[in-house]
């Protein structure tokens, strides 16, 4: 308690306080529970302040911003800290919820899971550096228990989010068309800050929409543009092709955007498109697959995939409880 008998604020407190507005509807991380192991997160939040190395000094930033302010919107916190990124954001924000709240996603892709135990083993490093062995021993308790509950599911992790990763690895994404691109952890789950109990919108995911064409001389333009600090496959949903064998694709993006953007779901507050000079990229939007697929055929464009990557992308959605996606 302070002199003035409030209870200080603490990354502890902070994550607890923050987690508890938002409305993803966590779970319990099993076998955990921080109201166990207060002194081994005290040193934990300590250590994690004062370093400045684990994600270039964001993460030491972005309990500062939570510690300031625990009712921040992940859309601020995102753009203050992560440079809106808001992939980098999950991959960087889950484990410190689990840590310090004892929260974790009710649903994980395997590979997101490997990525949140490879953040959880960089944490420890850098705790346990030069501390006391009887401190030590507490916050290994603390920090194997998150790691064995990620590596758990990980380990349970249903076979169809690995069947459509490699799937998606053998598409010739350099053969002109339009793409439709997700991850796993975006797909399973809702964005920050999004309420899963609206009816319109319990189903709006992260996608990205964006075209390969080929210019007169041969050469490919445009293509997807990836995002570094996204330690996490990217799954192609779709792919859309022209029956018109001139047509161009960078065309087809702007006009596909503009009614994306038209219709509020881009990724800013408002709805709209994310400008084209932010880090994060203007291909991305909150959104349903059937209305990328409405919007296509209303500007000429048809269903082009394998049989194999549309029944692993069907069995992918079934499993991410997306029925209504899926593909004829």
């Amino acid at each position: 308690m302070t002199a003035d008998g409030s209870t200080p604020m603490t990354p502890a407190r902070a994550l607890q306080l923050w987690i508890a507005v938002q409305t993803l509807k966590p779970v319990a991380t099993p076998g955990y529970d921080p109201s166990e192991h207060e002194p081994a997160l005290e040193v934990i939040g300590e250590r994690l302040l004062a370093d400045r190395t684990l994600a270039s000094g964001k993460l030491s930033d972005a309990l500062r911003v939570l510690m300031a302010n625990p009712q921040v919107g992940t859309a601020d916190l995102s753009g203050t800290v992560f440079g809106g990124n808001a992939g980098y954001t999950l991959h960087v924000m889950w484990p410190l919820v689990s840590i310090f709240a004892g929260r974790m996603p009710r649903r994980v892709a395997g590979s997101t899971a490997k990525s949140y135990v490879g953040w959880v083993e960089r944490i420890r490093r850098v705790v346990v550096r030069d501390l006391p062995l009887a401190s030590a021993d507490g916050v290994l308790v603390v920090l194997n228990a998150v790691s064995d509950a990620y590596a758990s599911a990980a380990g349970s992790a249903s076979s169809p989010e690995a069947e459509v990763e490699g799937t998606s690895e053998r598409v010739d994404t350099n053969e002109p068309g339009i793409y439709v691109r997700t991850t796993p952890t975006y797909l399973a789950y809702p964005p920050f800050g999004w309420d899963p109990d609206d009816p319109a919108r319990w189903d709006f995911r992260y996608l990205n929409a964006s075209s390969t064409t080929v210019d007169v001389d041969g050469g490919v333009v445009g293509g997807f543009r990836d995002q570094g600090g996204l330690p996490e496959p990217y799954v192609v949903l779709a792919r859309f092709r022209s029956p018109d064998p001139d047509a161009d694709y960078l065309v087809k993006e702007g006009q596909l955007h503009r009614l994306l953007s038209e219709a509020r779901h881009g990724p800013e507050e408002d709805g709209t498109q994310r400008p084209g000079e932010q880090p994060a990229g203007s291909e991305w939007f909150i959104t349903r697959l059937p209305f990328i697929v409405a919007i296509a055929e209303a500007i000429g464009l048809e269903l082009a995939m394998s049989a194999d990557l549309k029944a692993g992308v069907n069995a992918l959605l079934t499993a991410c409880e997306l029925p209504d996606w899926t593909l004829e």
